[in-house]
């Protein structure tokens, strides 16, 4: 029995929770999304959130790669950012969906919003670092910039740099001062030999290319991460800079009204927004000791559900109305109605609208949006995985059978219509529920039961360490929902639902024999032979075997203590575990082994 999620552990409880482990594995669950069972089905549909949202801490840690990172080619010192902020309020990412007005009331209560429209910018993958390169043509050459130029012919051969000055001049040789400043980097080679053909004649040859920009340092200030001084070069972007500082403050900060002063002159106003939606973003051409202020945040209204981009937005005035939250948050098509959640004359506002009247009411701060698809198809998608030849998914009445599905279906020769089952999402979130369920209740126990003597604390302590890291374990299983038909059932009863996936097994003619017995094997399937048959071919019992509670497994994923065998199916011994760990282990395995059994048996 494998062991590989419980290191430093008492070798018998290992033993029982990974018994308990594989029980869970062995009857279709998935780890992490990894696909357990024989036949790989397509990756279940999305979950939707639970009924009641886990209560977020008051304050929320954010690692942020800020720092303002420094070129080789100036001397400024950049201010070190710090990697964690505490912030006020929580925030969810893009993927949250409360779409009723219930599930929007119960949000505003925990103070939990969608992340900021924009905020992926300042990710850590997104951080920009100064580099020097090739400059930009449209870039306007300033004081400080540098011009490298070439001359041949005859004229002695000069290769030199030139920076302009104060006055915006560079000097050539032979020729003198030529202005080049508040010119584009992409007229400068232009302008040079312009003034040079003035002096020289074909036989004199020049080449001018700006090769680098100014140093300076930018001062970031506002709710920013980590305000202070940036070193960066003239080409660099405010949002470069935005990136340095850590971004913007998801509570405090606006995405909409940021300004940069010069000498206490504002000189340029930059919204994010029109950036993200359709890149534009003005040409602020900074310079050495510019500031950047990020203003405070404006209005905001949150957008959860049917949307393509379920951020926070920030209105452009003191208020909005639909339409702009539908041009920036872009509704899927499905979507049809909208739950509004907000606050007028110290009075809660609740409506439920459809969405082109959402599109003339009046929007103010802090009003929550949900997008939500309440129209019934006339059609559901369903998904075919295992052996049959034909398409892999379907569109078909709504109310369609099972059986009038299968009889659809072209199946494989091989294909073992005895184990077809289904994995459906509402059953696998039912599944996730329950055995989260059951993990917070076993979590609680062992933290809050006493030990019977108090020459038991040591193991207690080491006991309940052990089951945090099983409990840690068995949080990430995700179930992928089996149904399974017990014999017998009227298929022509079971409807299918949206995005249910039929399984058809391939026959099978062995039987896998594994858990506690001297040899873990695979073995040919024998008519006839008894399940206790099965576990003496694979050597027998081992000594921590519980020979009262076999496990048989079918291909379709249901289990049963102690059955006959049938092709296909897996034999799993569970641990025995003596002393005064069982009884805690022996709730885990009860707690795990309903878990399995959620792969349900319509009709029973």
């Amino acid at each position: 029995m494998s062991t590989l999620f419980f290191k430093n552990v008492p070798g018998r409880l290992a033993a029982r929770l990974a018994g308990a482990g594989a029980i869970l594995l062995a009857s279709g669950l998935t780890l992490a999304g990894a696909q357990t069972t024989p036949v790989a089905p397509p990756p279940a549909p999305a979950q939707s959130p639970p009924a009641t949202p886990t209560p977020p801490a008051s304050t929320y840690s954010t690692t942020t790669s800020a720092p303002g990172a420094t070129s080789t080619v100036t001397t400024a010192t950049s201010a070190s950012a710090p990697t964690t902020t505490s912030q006020p309020a929580p925030l969810l990412g893009a993927s949250t969906e409360p779409t009723s007005p219930s599930s929007l009331l119960q949000y505003q209560t925990l103070g939990i919003r969608p992340a900021p429209f924009g905020s992926e910018m300042f990710s850590s993958a997104n951080v920009s670092a100064t580099t020097i390169g090739v400059v930009d043509p449209g870039y306007i050459m300033k004081p400080g910039d540098v011009v490298a130029l070439t001359l041949w012919g005859s004229v002695p051969d000069a290769n030199l740099q030139a920076v302009i000055d104060t006055n915006g001049n560079v000097v050539v040789p032979g020729v003198g001062p030529v202005k080049v400043g508040g010119l584009a980097a992409g007229q400068i080679d232009t302008t040079i030999k312009r003034a040079a053909s003035a002096v020289y004649r074909n036989a004199v040859h020049v080449y001018a290319a700006p090769v680098t920009t100014v140093p300076i340092t930018v001062f970031m200030a506002g709710p920013v991460t980590a305000p202070g001084p940036y070193a960066g070069l003239g080409s660099d972007s405010v949002v470069a800079f935005l990136q340095r500082a850590g971004g913007i403050d998801p509570n405090r900060g606006s995405y909409r009204n940021i300004v940069v002063k010069r000498n206490g002159e504002v000189v340029g106003h930059i919204d994010l927004y029109a950036f993200l939606r359709t890149g534009e973003l003005p040409k602020v051409a900074l310079r050495n000791g510019d500031v950047i202020v990020v203003g405070q945040q404006g209005p905001v209204v949150s957008v959860s559900g049917a949307a393509r981009a379920p951020f926070t937005f920030e209105l452009a005035g003191t208020s909005g109305v639909g339409e702009e939250i539908l041009y920036y948050a872009r509704p899927r098509p499905e979507a049809n109605y909208v739950a509004l959640l907000g606050v007028r004359n110290a009075q809660p506002l609740n409506s439920y609208v459809t969405v082109p009247e959402f599109s003339r009411l009046a929007l103010q701060d802090g009003d929550r949006v949900g997008f939500s698809a309440d129209a019934l198809s006339d059609t559901v998608a369903i998904q075919v995985t295992g052996a049959f030849h034909g398409p892999g998914a379907y569109v078909v009445p709504r109310q369609t059978s099972v059986a009038a599905m299968i009889a659809r279906i072209p199946l494989d020769s091989m294909a073992d219509r005895r184990w077809i089952y289904l994995q459906r999402a509402s059953v696998a979130v039912t599944q996730k529920q329950l055995l989260s369920e059951s993990l917070a209740r076993l979590q609680k126990a062992i933290y809050t039961t006493p030990p019977p003597v108090a020459s038991l604390s040591g193991a207690y302590a080491a006991q309940a360490q052990t089951l945090q890291t099983y409990i840690n374990f068995a949080n990430r299983i995700m179930p992928i929902g089996n149904v399974a038909f017990p014999p017998g059932i009227d298929l022509n009863r079971v409807s299918l639902e949206p995005d249910d996936v039929i399984v058809i097994p391939f026959k099978s003619q062995v039987v896998a024999v594994g858990g506690e017995v001297t040899q873990a094997q695979t073995l040919i399937y024998e008519p006839g032979v008894s399940l206790k048959g099965y576990i003496r071919k694979a050597g027998g019992f081992s000594n921590l075997a519980d020979k009262g509670h076999i496990l048989v497994i079918h291909p379709d994923g249901s289990i049963q203590t102690n059955g006959a065998v049938a092709p296909g199916d897996r034999i799993l011994v569970i641990t025995r575990l003596p002393g005064h760990y069982i009884d805690i282990a022996a709730a885990l395995t009860q707690i795990l082994f309903n878990t399995a059994l959620a792969a349900v048996a319509i009709g029973k």
